[in-house]
């Protein structure tokens, strides 16, 4: 009875492994996005610096570091979350609650508008 009851309920230990290994690979995702965020970071604290010792009259150079700020600064905000977690929260929340609350409110209401219109047509016709 043992044997069956261990084919039938999933082993801890496996559990816990794949647990931790998704844990570790996250990890490094994040340390490898906190990187990516630091030298962007660094590059544009540069880029600011070099913006104040140009001269006022070279507008070219001045346009170009405003570009390539603009870039970081895009850089930055998008490295907050990547794409495939927009991808993940926007399933979740939509598989949670924006959804499950719509879909039964066009039940109920679509429904409801059925009923009424099949009795308005038997009352009328």
């Amino acid at each position: 009875m043992s044997s069956i009851e261990s084919n039938q309920s999933p082993n801890p230990d496996e559990e816990f492994e794949t647990a931790l290994m998704e844990v570790e690979q996250s990890l490094l995702k994040l340390k490898e996005r906190y990187k990516q965020v630091q030298q962007a970071q660094k590059q544009k604290l540069d880029l600011e610096e070099r913006l104040n010792t140009v001269s006022p009259q070279d507008t070219a150079e001045i346009e170009k570091i405003n570009e390539e700020l603009q870039q970081l600064t895009i850089t930055l905000e998008s490295n907050l979350l990547t794409e495939e977690d927009v991808k993940t929260l926007l399933w979740e929340g939509i598989r949670q609650g924006l959804l499950g609350e719509v879909f039964w409110q066009i039940i109920r209401f679509g429904g409801l508008g059925i009923i009424l219109g099949w009795l308005l047509k038997t009352w009328v016709g």
